[in-house]
């Protein structure tokens, strides 16, 4: 077999039967067909959408795959978002009718939170329910808001009622529990070493007392009791700046002395009107 040169301007090659010319100059300039390197403009088929094979991918192709994703600011979801391990470092806010939280245990950093947030005014019950089924009626602990109290108890009442919810009330157990007087197990003290004129404060308190007491008028309200125990070895004057003091034991008015180590008890029936029963009273 012989080898050698051909000196050409142009080839002529057989394409199903017809005859198609080729420059010499053009096939030079040619993109090998192992890790070609193009310039220009390169233009390739548009596969169908989806097309998971190793066809090139034209810009119309990667634009209509984008269209199936969200975009990083900003985006806007539909149907139902699924992740894993979703970490958040800005504001999230969420939108609908209901929030479902399927989390095994949930823990939350801030240290208060709210209910009925944005309300203007309110006409609901505000507060926790506690699901449970089949047990018995649900738990709660709420703010009623038409008797303006707390109440702890049970209900038929879901995180969808509204208004008004009715709740019996339950039995709360705690270690102690506390009024602004202090433990409403035991009956403050207030210590007074000298003569001594009670004042609104005084109510429900008992007043340890080394000296005389007066019981002023239009200090206290119906209901208010003050007891007052002598703490010295001889008698205490009780003076009735109120208007009307009784004695429980005969219906006497005025002032009372009260005998050493004495104790006695003031029940007021009115800002002006009261009424005092003890040992050691006369």
């Amino acid at each position: 077999m012989a080898y050698g040169k051909i000196k050409a301007d142009a080839i002529i090659y057989d394409n199903s039967g017809s005859d198609v010319e080729k420059t010499i100059a053009s096939l030079a300039a040619a993109a090998p067909s192992a890790s070609p390197t193009f310039t220009g403009t390169v233009t390739v088929p548009t596969a169908s959408a989806n097309d998971n094979t190793t066809k090139a991918a034209s810009t119309a192709y990667v634009q209509t795959e984008l269209g199936d994703y969200a975009t990083l600011a900003a985006p806007a979801l539909t149907g139902t978002a699924t992740g894993v391990n979703l970490t958040l470092s800005g504001t999230l806010t969420v939108n609908g009718t209901t929030t479902t939280v399927a989390s095994t245990n949930t823990t939350i950093a801030d240290n208060l939170l709210e209910l009925n947030s944005g309300a203007s005014s309110n006409a609901n019950d505000s507060g926790i329910i506690i699901e449970r089924g089949s047990t018995g009626d649900n738990a709660i602990f709420a703010w009623d808001e038409s008797a303006d109290k707390f109440i702890v108890g049970t209900t038929t009442g879901t995180a969808s009622s509204t208004g008004n919810i009715t709740i019996a009330a339950g039995t709360l157990v705690t270690s102690t529990v506390e009024d602004s007087k202090g433990n409403v197990r035991s009956i403050p003290q207030n210590t007074q070493g000298s003569t001594y004129t009670l004042v609104a404060a005084d109510a429900g308190k008992h007043i340890l007392a080394s000296g005389a007491v007066t019981i002023p008028n239009s200090v206290f309200a119906a209901g208010d009791a003050v007891t007052i125990v002598n703490n010295t070895g001889g008698d205490l004057a009780l003076t009735a700046s109120v208007s009307v003091l009784y004695n429980t034991a005969d219906a006497a008015t005025g002032n009372r002395t009260l005998a050493t180590r004495g104790m006695a008890t003031i029940l007021f029936g009115s800002a002006t009107s009261a009424y005092i029963s003890g040992a050691g009273l006369s």
